[in-house]
């Protein structure tokens, strides 16, 4: 099968797609050097602002395909006419919208934040982010009335809780779904960024009491979404347990560490559920467990890529690989370490060690 996959960042998919012995086309816009690498097709894309700019762009193309797969920054776009394998538009529009995604975790019954409008009388600090988009480099902890009102009319107002951040990875088919995997996400990691809600990366598996809970609560709200193929749910760990964050409809970042994790091809068990089949998943133990951790590491200033730079950066264990000659501003992220071990403290340890010799070469 021929697929095409299409977002911004697209080298964790295709790869995924090719290690399960797929032919796999990639639009995308940062053109990774591991990505050239491993597609079977290229295309790059500046800015490409409505489904009409896309639908012209695959026609300039003119590739011969079997399906898409939409990435970030896609995920919401309505390609009439063609095989998309994703969720429906209208269904990740409404999901991807934040203040409708709260209401819609009120009506099912399933524990979320807060949702404030400014008229409301809220408690500071609260955490402010845009309706729409992902990653959490635009959100916000605000700690005044006034610092709220200042973030524009246009933002969420959430109830700010603390605790540990994890997601859980289900399939599913339209009867049925399965959880895949719990992973811990690294949010804001220092030693990564110096924003505060940046996601920066996961582990997988986490282990935690909640286990089980947060996979039930995972596999019912998928299917109460009535949504197919790989999709994460995020959750925080509170103090009173777990609590809805939101769902990302899609392939999430997650998708190396819980594909070496659980030797489960997540991007064959996504392409196979949208014909009815569910994967089989095996339960997981503290026992004999493989843990595998990638870390995002974001650039503290500017950096031009040089040869040297680039020379360095080969001997590490890394993907989404900058090319020769690109500029990354300072807040970009620079590439993703990919590390595995017999426990959650070695992963850890070696993405951090990894993270400051890459840093020194950029400096």
């Amino acid at each position: 099968m021929r697929l095409l996959v299409i977002g911004y960042s697209t080298r964790y998919i295709v790869c995924a797609g090719k290690r399960a012995g797929y032919t796999v086309y990639s639009l995308d816009h940062f053109g990774d050097a591991d990505l050239l690498r491993c597609a079977d097709r290229y295309a790059r894309f500046d800015v490409i602002t409505c489904d009409e700019d896309l639908v012209d762009c695959l026609e300039c193309l003119n590739w011969d395909f079997d399906g898409i797969i939409l990435g970030t920054g896609f995920e919401c776009a309505d390609l009439e006419g063609y095989r998309v394998l994703n969720n429906r538009a209208g269904v990740m529009r409404s999901i991807s919208n934040k203040k409708l995604f709260g209401g819609l975790m009120g009506l099912f019954g399933f524990p979320h934040p807060k949702i404030y409008d400014i008229s409301d009388d809220f408690e500071c600090p609260v955490m402010v982010k845009p309706v729409y988009g992902a990653g959490g480099i635009e959100n916000r902890l605000v700690h005044s009335r006034d610092a709220v009102v200042a973030c524009g009319a246009g933002m969420l107002i959430q109830e700010y809780l603390e605790g540990v951040s994890v997601s859980v990875s289900v399939i599913s088919t339209r009867g049925a779904a399965v959880a895949v995997a719990v992973n811990e996400q690294l949010i804001g990691t220092s030693w990564l960024t110096r924003d505060m809600f940046a996601y920066c990366g996961n582990i997988t598996p986490f282990l935690s009491e909640y286990n089980e809970e947060m996979r039930e609560i995972a596999v019912r709200l998928v299917l109460k979404l009535e949504l197919i193929g790989s999709n994460g749910v995020d959750f925080l760990i509170t103090e009173n347990g777990p609590v809805v964050i939101e769902v990302n409809a899609r392939f999430q970042g997650t998708l190396d560490t819980v594909e070496c994790a659980t030797g489960i091809s997540v991007f064959d068990a996504h392409v196979r559920a949208f014909g009815g089949e569910l994967v089989k998943v095996a339960p997981v133990c503290a026992v004999n467990t493989r843990f595998s951790g990638k870390a995002i590491l974001f650039a503290d200033a500017e950096i031009i890529i040089t040869s040297m730079i680039a020379e360095k950066l080969a001997q590490e264990r890394i993907r989404d690989i900058p090319q020769v000659g690109w500029r990354i501003p300072a807040g970009d992220p620079v590439t993703t370490i990919f590390c595995e071990g017999g426990s959650r403290e070695q992963v850890v340890r070696e993405l951090r060690v990894t993270a400051e010799r890459i840093r020194g070469y950029c400096r």
